[in-house]
């Protein structure tokens, strides 16, 4: 069937955030005393696609772990407002789709940091719909985001290619019977994009006849 729709990821796909979003709940631990690693991050959110509630519970961290979740929420969007920077060929793509095929944005993201990250991009205009962490009870590795996305939209999942950076989302997209292109990073490289439709090295290389022949 042939692909009308693109649901993109945000962190690390179309926003070089995710280390925004470690600085973030380094920051924050750090206020009480713990030491977050960078590749405890990686492995606990961005590979494994885990919650803050989960990390707080499996390290016997004696905090309240929605109080620490919006207080890294704070330090978060003051971070993106100072340090924001697109992936290169992100603004390109959005541009050159559009107008071409539909398009859907799905993160695991709280809806005010995506929000916030949207609109200092100034990218919001190009989605249809704009899926985040609570418009579904299960997120990624799970397939839910993606199928709620194509539900709003009206399509088929057949119809549908997911743009990802990292293992959890690929796995989702997989899940849900979409077509799938990981684009890893340099937090993602080692992740296992065995699922994924095609890899490529930059979204840069997201071309209209490449969506055409998936």
């Amino acid at each position: 069937m042939k692909v009308t729709t693109v649901i993109f990821d945000l962190d690390g796909l179309l926003t070089d955030t995710e280390k925004l979003h470690c600085k973030a709940y380094q920051k924050t631990f750090a206020e009480i005393g713990f030491d977050l690693r960078e590749e405890q991050y990686l492995e606990h959110w961005v590979r494994s696609g885990q919650t803050v509630h989960r990390f707080v519970e499996q390290h016997g961290i004696p905090h309240d772990s929605y109080a620490l979740r919006d207080r890294k929420s704070e330090i978060y969007e003051q971070l993106v407002e100072a340090e924001l920077r697109a992936m290169p060929g992100a603004l390109e793509l959005l541009e050159r789709l559009h107008g071409h095929k539909r398009m859907a944005l799905a993160t695991s993201s709280r809806e005010d940091s995506a929000r916030c990250v949207l609109r200092v991009l100034g990218i919001a205009h190009y989605f249809e719909v704009i899926a985040t962490e609570g418009s579904v009870e299960r997120l990624k590795p799970h397939p839910d985001i993606f199928l709620y996305a194509a539900e709003r939209l009206g399509v088929s999942p057949a119809q549908c290619v997911v743009l990802e950076d990292a293992e959890k989302g690929i796995l989702a997209a997989h899940a849900a019977g979409m077509k799938s292109i990981a684009v890893p990073t340099e937090y993602t490289k080692n992740n296992d994009f065995s699922k994924a439709t095609m890899v490529l090295k930059s979204l840069n290389d997201v071309t209209l006849e490449r969506l055409r022949g998936l």
